[in-house]
C-alpha cells in the first residue's frame, strides 16, 4: 500500500475512534459540570445553615443579657424606692435609665438577625430541595456515562487494535504531522483535494476552501508515497477518487 493509501486507513479508524471517545468525553463533561452544579447548591445550603445557627446563638444570648439586665433593672428600682438621699435617688434613677438604654439597643440590634432568621428559614427548604434536584441530576449524569463506556467498551477496543495496527504502517514523520493535525482539527487531520474545474486548473482544499496550486493536483496524482499538505490550513491532502490527469498540449 502507497503512503496515502495507509494515512488513509489510519484516518478512517482514528475517526472513528475518536467518534466513540467523543461520546464517552461528552458524558464525563456534563457529569463534571452536573458535579459542579451540585456542589455550588450544597456550598449555598451549608452556608444559610450555618448563617442560621450564627444568628439563633447571637439572638438567644442577646435574650440572656437582655434577662440580666432586668433583672438588674428590677434591683435598682427596689434600690431606688428605697433610696434615703436625693443624691442616692438621682444616682439609682441615672443607672435604671442607663441600663434600659442599653437594653434597648440590644433588642433594636437583634431586630434585623430575628428578620434575616425568617428570610433564612423561608429559604432553607428551597436550597434543600434544589440539592435534591442537582443531586438526582448528577446520578443521572453518572449512569449515563456508565452505560455509554459500557456500549462502547467492546468496538473502542477493536478499533485501538485497528489503529495500532494502521500505525505501524506509517512513517515516524508523517505519523508526527498526521497526529499534530488530529490534534489541531479536532480530529480532522485530512482534507480531500476538490477539482473546481480541471480544465481551468481550479483546485481547492476540501476544509478551508482555499486555493490549491496545479503542482499539488500532479504530486497528489503522481507521487501516492509522498506526503502533500494544504499552503493554508497544513491538514494533509489526498484524492477522493481516482483523479483525471490533465488533458496533455
Amino acid at each position: 500500500m502507497t503512503l496515502m493509501e495507509n494515512l488513509l486507513n489510519l484516518f478512517r479508524v482514528d475517526a472513528q475512534v475518536r467518534g466513540l471517545t467523543g461520546r464517552v468525553k461528552s458524558a464525563e463533561r456534563f457529569l463534571a459540570a452536573q458535579e459542579a452544579k451540585l456542589k455550588t447548591a450544597l456550598e449555598q445550603l451549608h452556608e444559610a445553615e450555618a448563617r442560621l445557627r450564627q444568628l439563633k446563638a447571637k439572638i438567644a444570648n442577646v435574650e440572656v443579657e437582655t434577662g440580666s439586665l432586668n433583672a438588674r433593672i428590677d434591683k435598682v428600682r427596689t434600690e431606688l424606692n428605697n433610696a434615703a438621699t436625693n443624691k442616692q435617688y438621682t444616682a439609682l434613677l441615672t443607672e435604671v435609665n442607663t441600663l434600659k438604654q442599653q437594653k434597648t439597643a440590644l433588642e433594636n440590634g437583634i431586630l434585623t438577625d430575628m428578620e434575616q432568621v425568617e428570610t433564612l428559614s423561608r429559604q432553607l427548604p428551597e436550597l434543600q430541595q434544589q440539592v435534591e434536584d442537582r443531586t438526582r441530576h448528577r446520578d443521572l449524569a453518572a449512569k449515563e456515562l456508565e452505560e455509554r463506556r459500557h456500549d462502547v467498551a467492546e468496538r473502542l477496543s477493536e478499533l485501538e487494535k485497528e489503529r495500532a495496527a494502521a500505525v505501524v504502517h506509517v512513517p515516524g514523520e508523517a505519523l508526527k504531522i498526521f497526529e499534530q493535525m488530529a490534534d489541531t482539527y479536532d480530529g480532522e487531520p485530512m482534507a480531500a483535494l476538490e477539482v473546481i474545474d480541471l480544465r481551468s486548473k481550479e483546485f481547492a482544499c476540501a476544509a478551508c476552501n482555499m486555493h490549491v496550486p496545479l503542482e499539488t493536483y500532479s504530486l497528489l496524482r503522481g507521487k501516492p508515497d509522498t506526503l502533500v499538505r494544504c499552503g493554508s490550513c497544513r491538514r494533509i491532502l489526498y484524492l477522493k477518487t481516482e483523479a483525471p490527469a490533465l488533458a496533455k498540449k
